[in-house]
């Protein structure tokens, strides 16, 4: 009798998931933006052009958009300098590194402003009133790279244009300027990373889900706990996991790991979400224990899944 509860209850949370789909699965596109280039060579302050498209990016709630500290961090601790130009071999690295889907990188193709005045004459005023334009012009180039190819999965080129005065504008210390001048320049910026979030949030919707994962933390028969909880994984009763032991490691010509094998041994069912940790419930598949692995199916379905493979 009780199988038999526990296989009802499989079952309705099963139609749950089907009917609602996960939120685990839907994880967002993990994404890091190197630093762009000033290829105009005309001041632009690069640093915080890159900040304002990580923050116009983050503010779509479309990515997870990885800080840039931690980049140059990693980068600084692997002794790698990135540039607008990234090989297949490198990107791949870099995206194991980072453990991000795609890297976006730039360039500041035009980075101008020009003023223009004169003097309007007015009746019995001497000389008239003096009246002048400053108008600012910025192009950004910008790629998202695929990180375990390579492959240039977009490529766009904004312009933004102002006239405008908006005052100094600064990202992480890194100013614009104040006046005239710093503020037409921030202002055509902003709209030409404007322009290139539109054409990023095609790439958010055309990416596949993505997989997240998870550690085993506890083993007992049937009932499995992993440490990914409603407070930190946005994991949902009815979510299916698929859960595997990692076998050779898989590294590249200069003994960097790039991935490990994965054994896939059982296939889960989240039965109760707690704030730190999930109870999973295995439904096909042997016995599992602490230390094993589980993932969240992306665009698999769970008999897609073949236990044994790697």
């Amino acid at each position: 009798m009780k199988g038999l509860r526990l296989f009802v209850l499989v079952m309705i949370l099963t139609m749950l998931a089907l009917s609602a789909g996960s939120t685990a699965s839907e994880a967002k596109p993990r994404v890091a933006v190197i630093e762009f280039q000033d290829a105009a060579s005309s001041g632009a302050p690069a640093r915080a052009i890159t900040d304002m498209l990580v923050t116009e990016l983050f503010n779509t709630n479309l990515f997870t958009v990885i800080e840039r500290s931690r980049i140059d961090s990693i980068l600084l601790e692997h002794s790698l300098v990135l540039s607008g130009s990234i090989d297949p071999a490198t990107a791949a690295k870099v995206g194991k590194l980072l453990g991000v889907e795609y890297l976006i990188t730039g360039s500041i193709t035009e980075y101008r402003h020009e003023a223009a005045g004169g003097v309007v004459p007015l009746p019995g005023l001497p000389g008239g009133v003096a009246v002048g334009s400053h108008t600012a012009y910025v192009t950004i180039d910008t790629r998202a790279i695929h990180a375990q190819t390579g492959e240039i999965r977009m490529v766009a080129r904004e312009q933004g244009a102002s006239n405008q005065t908006l005052g100094g504008v600064a990202y992480s210390g890194a100013a614009f300027g104040g006046g005239k001048t710093g503020g037409v320049l921030a202002g055509a910026t902003h709209k030409a990373v404007v322009k290139l979030v539109d054409k990023f949030r095609e790439l958010a919707a055309s990416a596949p889900a993505r997989s997240v994962e998870f550690n085993v933390i506890q083993a007992e028969g049937s009932q499995i706990l992993v440490d990914g909880g409603s407070a930190n994984s946005g994991l949902t009763p009815g979510t299916f996991l698929a859960a595997y032991r990692e076998g050779a490691l898989i590294t590249a010509m200069d003994g960097t790991v790039l991935d490990a094998e994965k054994i896939y041994l059982s296939i889960l069912s989240v039965v109760e979400v707690k704030p730190q940790y999930s109870v999973c419930s295995i439904i096909r598949g042997i016995p599992l224990q602490r230390g094993d692995k589980a993932e969240t199916l992306g665009d698999r379905s769970p008999e897609s899944i073949v236990l044994g493979s790697r």
